[in-house]
C-alpha cells in the first residue's frame, strides 16, 4: 500500500511539474514547450522585420502553450513575458512573437515609444502601456529592446513592445536577445515564473 502512495505522490509531482502554470487574477495557463538558440535565417518567413542580435549577443527562442482557462477568448498580453538571468542580474524583455503557424502571418503588432521617424514596421500608440516596465526585481537591470534608427552622434531610440492580441488555445513562439554567455535562465509571465529553462552557449 505504501509503494503504491509514492508511486501516485511521484506521478502527481511530475504531472504539476510538467503541466501548464495559472497565472493568478487571470483566465490564463502557460506552459513551456521548448527553448533554443536560433539563428536569424531560421525565422526568415517570420515577417517583414528581424531583431539582428549582434556579434556579442544570441537570439533565443521559446516555445509556449497559452490557454484561456474558460475555454472563451482572452486577451494576452506578451510584454508581460522576460527572461530573468541570476548570472548576469538581467531581466529581458521579448524582441518578437509569433503564433506558431507554418507562415506566422498572426502575429502581434509592433509598437514603439517613440513617435519620431518611425521604423515602417512600428507603429504609435500611447494608449497602450508597455507593461514589461510594472514587473521589474529587485537588484536587476531591466534591458528592453531599443533599437536606434538614427546614428551614433544623433540617436533616435525606439524602445519596441507589442499590441496585445486575443488567445484562446495557441502554441506561440517567443524570441529574446541575450548575450552569448547566457546559458540560464527563468521564463516569468508578470511575476509568475513559468519555467527555468537551459540554453547552449
Amino acid at each position: 500500500m505504501n509503494k503504491i502512495f509514492i508511486l501516485l505522490l511521484v506521478f502527481t509531482l511530475g504531472f504539476s511539474a510538467n503541466g501548464q502554470v495559472a497565472i493568478p487574477g487571470t483566465d490564463l495557463s502557460i506552459k513551456m514547450v521548448k527553448a533554443r538558440k536560433i539563428g536569424v535565417l531560421s525565422v526568415q518567413f517570420g515577417g517583414t522585420y528581424l531583431i539582428n542580435s549582434g556579434k556579442d549577443n544570441k537570439r533565443v527562442q521559446i516555445r509556449l502553450k497559452v490557454r484561456s482557462e474558460n475555454g472563451e477568448e482572452t486577451l494576452f498580453d506578451p510584454n508581460k513575458l522576460s527572461l530573468v538571468s541570476h548570472e548576469y542580474k538581467a531581466r529581458f524583455s521579448v524582441s518578437e512573437v509569433y503564433f506558431a503557424t507554418f507562415f506566422r502571418s498572426k502575429g502581434f503588432q509592433m509598437l514603439t515609444t517613440n513617435n519620431t521617424e518611425k521604423p515602417i514596421f512600428a507603429k504609435y500608440d500611447p494608449s497602450v502601456p508597455n507593461t514589461f516596465n510594472d514587473f521589474s526585481m529587485t537588484g536587476f537591470k531591466d534591458c528592453p529592446i531599443d533599437l536606434n534608427f538614427g546614428t551614433n552622434r544623433k540617436p533616435i531610440t525606439h524602445t519596441i513592445y507589442f499590441r496585445p492580441n486575443t488567445i484562446d488555445k495557441n502554441v506561440l513562439d517567443v524570441f529574446f536577445v541575450v548575450p552569448n554567455g547566457l546559458t540560464s535562465g527563468e521564463i516569468y509571465f508578470g511575476n509568475t515564473l513559468i519555467s527555468e529553462i537551459n540554453i547552449r552557449p
